[in-house]
């Protein structure tokens, strides 16, 4: 079972900053997952949440924002005062950061309704990287994926289920040739799992940071999951 730091190490550090990619890093991790969004200017941000309320203090839209305006806002010691020093990355810094072999989860959290010509400048970055073998894709917005696809045959795809029905997830995942089910820990029962894997897709579940539901997962078949500690395969239950 695939173990992906979740937003990088996020229990340890703050969430998709370099310093938790890096905490990530030396703890092993094998994949990390991150959230995209874009600047007015047109680059692609790592955040969680389409403002800095909550890490930085900022209510602006990072879609209002310059690069140069969202690189300049401390977005650490909302965690802990030794992180002040944390900036937002891009997500072309993070490749920067990883190894080759540590695969990479990139989630858009809005598509081209939100920020135009996002899955554009996806595809194109991970083209330019060479990277499309280790980057796998994900979104709520179904939308997106549609558009990605349209732009990568070849493209790595995974469907982030959120309120969407089973039913209607299979059928909108044939046409993207999905690689995977992305569905949270509570939606995840053997039933889901099973209807999956029949179909050949992988099932990968978030949020997972106990030993318990991991345990649990694992007898289940899941693929994957996306935790914020990605030591979580070496602790007991």
């Amino acid at each position: 079972m695939l173990v992906i730091a979740h937003r990088g190490a996020s229990g340890h550090a703050p969430e998709n900053t370099r310093a938790a990619f890096r905490r990530a890093l030396e703890l092993g991790a094998r994949a990390i997952e991150l959230d995209v969004h874009q600047t007015l200017d047109g680059e692609l941000v790592v955040a969680h949440d389409d403002d800095l309320r909550r890490r930085g203090r900022l209510r602006r839209k990072l879609k209002s924002l310059t690069w140069e305006q969202a690189a300049a806002v401390d977005v650490g010691s909302w965690f802990a005062p030794e992180f002040a020093a944390e900036r937002l990355p891009r997500l072309d810094d993070v490749y920067d950061l990883l190894p080759p072999g540590v695969e990479l989860h990139v989630e858009i959290k809005h598509g081209s309704s939100v920020y135009p010509g996002i899955e554009e400048r996806v595809v194109a970055l991970i083209r330019r990287r060479r990277v499309q073998a280790r980057t796998l894709v994900s979104s709520f917005d179904h939308a997106a994926l549609r558009a990605l696809r349209a732009l990568d045959a070849e493209a790595r795809v995974g469907y982030l289920l959120g309120l969407t029905s089973l039913k209607t997830a299979f059928r909108e995942m044939k046409p993207l040739s999905a690689e995977s089910l992305n569905m949270s820990l509570r939606q995840t029962t053997r039933r889901a799992v099973a209807a999956a894997h029949q179909r050949g897709y992988k099932v990968l579940v978030y949020t997972v940071n106990s030993p318990a539901d991991r345990d649990r997962l694992a007898a289940l078949g899941v693929d994957g999951i996306f935790t914020n500690y990605p030591e979580l395969d070496l602790w007991r239950s």
